[in-house]
């Protein structure tokens, strides 16, 4: 079998390929800035998000099979965080006195927290709204503190001030993502029985990503 058949390129998002050649433009714009640094890391980026989008997760038995249920939708999520945070490493935006780091704590928080419910939902149950939104909160919490334990590590971090305002702000984008996305994730018709069946081991038919 081909490492790559037409049905795993139909699965591929377009938005997501898209966002690749946006962070591409983005390489390029920084490197007309004489940004070499920035410009090579964001084509290092392009270079982990490809690895991350383009191999056929959905029929890949080494991954849990939550994983290989992701929605393909969700795949723009990664590359959309990396546009978000590669402009402001390249030209210092997150050390100038403007609300940047904060909002890109806050989409950061959106984008990982759409995963996480992706990744939760996966098996197609109906859970209620107020367990969706608790669950999407605990997990900004704790993404929030593993970056800023992250960032004190590697000597990123500002004061202590920043640290809990950002963890705030990582906790509110992913609560925010739980109150707005459906409290089902659909799957297709031929799926949904034996999802619902095999909740506590995961879909019959892992390789099937639903709601695609």
């Amino acid at each position: 079998m081909p490492l790559l058949t037409r049905d795993d390129i139909r699965r591929q998002s377009p938005f997501a390929w898209a966002c690749l050649a946006l962070l591409a433009a983005v390489a390029c714009w920084l490197w007309t800035i004489d940004k070499h640094n920035a410009a090579l890391g964001s084509v290092a980026a392009l270079a982990g998000c490809l690895g991350l989008i383009l191999p056929p997760r959905e029929r890949m038995a080494v991954l849990p099979w939550r994983l290989r249920a992701l929605p393909r939708r969700l795949d723009a999520t990664v590359v959309l965080a990396t546009l978000v945070v590669s402009p402001g490493y390249g030209v210092n935006w997150f050390y100038g006195a403007n609300p940047y780091d904060e909002v890109v704590h806050l989409l950061n928080g959106v984008l990982a927290g759409l995963v996480f419910l992706g990744l939760l939902k996966a098996d197609g149950l109906d859970r209620p709204k107020a367990r969706l939104v608790l669950a999407g909160a605990a997990f900004g919490v704790a993404l929030g503190i593993v970056w800023e334990v992250f960032e004190w590590a590697t000597h990123l971090i500002g004061d202590w001030m920043d640290t809990w305002t950002d963890v705030a702000l990582t906790a509110l984008g992913a609560t925010l993502a739980a109150a707005f996305v459906r409290t089902r994730e659909p799957l297709p018709a031929e799926d949904q029985a034996p999802a619902v069946a095999a909740a506590p081991h995961g879909p019959t038919r892992a390789g099937e990503a639903p709601g695609d």
